[in-house]
């Protein structure tokens, strides 16, 4: 017989009882409580820090400025040994966590005791470094700046200008010639400390090309700074000096040349005189120009004339100092040193070379474009005394009678009188082509109308004066 105990219940209809100590020691229930006291404890702690909570801002620039005295003498900060502080802040999170460099403003004053410089360095100063809140809240504390003080190195400050030297070494190939470098800038402008800037004397375009030109290049140096002792300055920078240009673009130059004759123009010169008789120093020229242009051009003849009429037999040589003409379009390149030759000696050699005077008769004398109408020209000179000139064994020989003088009346018009005019006088035959004459000679002609015909004396000299 089964007996069922009253504590048991029939057999799927059991029911679980609530347990407070069963919840306690239940792990989810452990963990939930371990959170919300850990959430209220962070609160309370953070509650408890807001007013004293420490905050670094990095990296805030500093602002130098000058005193009146440092502006009055033209003073100016060239370096700092910190251009930016660390800024400690103390108060509530909700502000400081906001915070930035924008917030501050933090300066270090130049302001020395003397301005007395040297002129050979830039000077040091220390300077505190003071920190000011910008429109921000007030209610935190500034408590702490690294570093706090900074070294100022100040000089007077100086502009100065340059012009550009170039030691530049090129050549050219055969049948060109290298000329002037030409700069895209002549001047450079450099600034800075005074006492860096006194040191700069000099800005350079140095260098060299090996291989000869034919056509112009175009290149970019660099510029060189050199101090008084003409030695580099090679880190300019650290002078704290600035200039406007560290390079130049440099067009290297070349063109066409041509050697050219110096010739010399004469003016009665007998047919036999020797050219070997003439010299010109120098010879020749160099020309440099456009292919064109050089191509053109064969000799140059010097401007001033040699006329043998105006010779001085009386010394050996003749010497003239000439100018060169410079044909248009081309440049004359011919130098010595450094002097480009403008002038041009000609030499006349006449030894051997002697003068007689000869009297030149009356049938030797010619009057030609006599006046038309009713006017007539009779000679008042019936003789002329002429000077010529020529090889000694030829002068002895000649006479009065090798000489021809011509008159030409054409500039005469329809005066009347006494008329002075010009004559040229001709030496003929052989005689002629190695003697020439000497001066420039006149005749006296006397014009007269057909209705007024007068006697007129014969004379051996000059006119009678004129009616």
């Amino acid at each position: 017989m089964n007996i069922k105990k009253d504590n048991e219940e029939p057999q799927g209809k059991q029911k679980h009882k609530f347990s407070l100590s069963g919840l306690i020691y239940h792990n989810s229930f452990v963990l939930a409580c371990s959170f919300v006291v850990a959430l209220i404890g962070w609160f309370v702690i953070a509650s408890n820090s807001d007013l004293n909570r420490i905050r670094v801002i990095n990296d805030v620039p500093v602002t130098i400025t000058l005193s009146a005295q440092a502006e009055a003498e033209g003073l100016r900060v060239f370096n700092t040994s910190y251009a930016t502080v660390d800024i400690e802040v103390s108060g509530s999170s909700m502000i400081t966590s906001s915070l930035s460099a924008d917030d501050f403003e933090v300066t270090a004053a130049l302001n020395p005791a003397s301005t007395k410089l040297t002129g050979n360095t830039t000077q040091k100063i220390n300077a505190p470094v003071r920190v000011a809140k910008r429109n921000t809240p007030t209610d935190y504390e500034i408590v702490g700046i690294s570093p706090e003080e900074i070294s100022l190195e100040f000089d007077r400050y100086k502009e100065t200008t340059l012009t550009i030297e170039t030691e530049i070494a090129f050549t050219a190939g055969t049948g060109f010639f290298p000329g002037t470098p030409v700069l895209s800038e002549e001047k450079i402008n450099i600034k800075g400390p005074e006492s860096a800037v006194n040191k700069v004397r000099r800005a350079v375009v140095s260098y060299s090309v090996e291989t000869p030109l034919r056509e112009d290049d175009v290149r970019t140096w660099p510029v060189t700074l050199y101090d008084q002792d003409n030695q580099e300055i090679t880190d300019p920078a650290a002078l704290y000096l600035e200039r406007d240009l560290d390079s130049v673009q440099v067009t290297l130059p070349v063109s066409p040349k041509k050697t050219v004759p110096l010739k010399v123009t004469t003016a009665h010169e007998p047919a036999s005189f020797s050219s070997s008789r003439i010299t010109v120093t120098p010879e020749n020229i160099d020309l440099t120009g456009a292919a064109e242009v050089l191509g053109g051009i064969t000799e140059i003849r010097l401007d001033q004339v040699i006329d043998f009429a105006e010779l001085n037999l009386d010394q050996r040589t003749m010497n003239y100092t000439m100018e060169i003409p410079v044909p248009a379009g081309t440049r004359n390149i011919t130098s010595t040193g450094t002097n480009t030759v403008s002038q041009a000696t000609v030499t006349v050699n006449l030894n051997g070379y002697r003068k007689t005077a000869v009297t030149v008769p009356e049938s030797n004398v010619q009057l030609i474009n006599t006046p038309a109408g009713n006017l007539t020209a009779e000679l008042t000179t019936r003789m002329l005394e002429v000077t010529v000139a020529g090889p000694e064994a030829q002068i002895n020989r000649i006479t009065g009678d090798s000489v021809t003088v011509q008159a030409d009346l054409s500039n005469v018009g329809t005066m009347t009188g006494s008329v002075d005019v010009p004559a040229t006088v001709v030496i003929t035959g052989t005689a002629g082509e190695a003697c020439w004459v000497l001066g420039n000679y006149t005749i006296t002609v006397t014009i007269r109308s057909a209705e007024n015909q007068t006697a007129v004396p014969r004379s051996n000299g000059a006119a009678p004066p004129s009616d």
